[in-house]
């Protein structure tokens, strides 16, 4: 019915007139609502050429329908959304400001890989987790012992996940296999390496999720340690067979056995093919 209040809605979808007109601009209180200009079910054009600048006169003769019922209120609609209800998630993607998301992001979030590893391996990127170098950054001194160690060293990042005894074993034997060498090379350098490395295109969706899938059993190695339960490093290697094997089973619905040592998993894409989408050339 044109309820809405003239100046201070917007019903034009350029704002509210009061605010969008020229900061000079001298509006016609006399006019209330919407309807203050509906003559017969049309726009009395004479009286909003007279109050409004040309432009805006213009935008609501030729854009927008006049209020034809007499008896339903306006109702507000979320434009943001299609089913014109307001959410929050709508507003929150109008106002954030969005940057091209990096490649190290795109690689963590791995297709078939559990979010609650992707998410994991966001913190460790981040650098957020709670190791004892990460409480020394806050301003916490405090002595620093590994875990997941015989002969305990500083808690950091680096040597949980790398240079300690298990983290060498475990990234050797995985990155060796895929034909990355371990030595001489950081943390940093091993994860891109696997995001990076050149592999068949049968292997580059499981690549980039192999090195969540190692640092994720290796903190829960660790923090079993903490708590008084021994995990041996076969027993690590073993649950990242399992995790690489469901998902290739994920990314590859196609394969009915998929191995779960390592070694096999590789040879298996290696030398897969998809029936339906081969050509031979004799």
């Amino acid at each position: 019915m044109g309820s809405s209040l003239f100046w201070f809605e917007n019903w034009t979808s350029l704002g509210a007139l009061y605010f969008a007109t020229p900061p000079n601009f001298v509006c016609d209180e006399s006019i209330q609502n919407i309807y203050d200009v509906v003559s017969d079910g049309q726009w009395d054009e004479e009286k909003i050429r007279e109050i409004l600048p040309e432009e805006f006169a213009t935008h609501i003769l030729h854009n927008i329908k006049p209020p034809r019922v007499q008896d339903i209120l306006d109702k507000p609609v979320w434009t943001l959304e299609t089913s014109g209800e307001f959410s929050v998630k709508s507003a929150w993607e109008y106002l954030r400001s969005r940057k091209d998301p990096r490649n190290a992001f795109k690689m963590i979030w791995a297709k078939g890989l559990p979010f609650k590893i992707s998410f994991f391996m966001w913190k460790v990127w981040r650098n957020k987790l709670p190791l004892d170098d990460f409480f020394r950054r806050l301003g916490y001194l405090m002595a620093s012992k590994c875990w997941c160690c015989t002969n305990p060293m500083e808690e950091t990042r680096q040597h949980v996940f790398f240079t300690s005894y298990a983290a060498k074993t475990v990234w050797s034997y995985f990155l060796n296999h895929a034909g990355i060498g371990v030595e001489g090379i950081t943390f940093h350098q091993a994860v891109v390496k696997c995001w990076t490395a050149k592999v068949i295109p049968r292997l580059q969706p499981i690549m980039p999720a192999l090195p969540s899938i190692i640092i994720w059993e290796l903190w829960k190695r660790h923090n079993s340690y903490k708590y008084g339960e021994s995990v041996t490093i076969n027993r690590v290697i073993y649950q990242i067979y399992s995790t690489i094997q469901a998902v290739i089973k994920y990314r590859k619905p196609g394969l009915i056995h998929v191995p779960y040592k390592w070694p096999e998993q590789i040879d298996l894409l290696e030398n897969y093919m998809p029936k339906l989408n081969v050509t031979k050339v004799i």
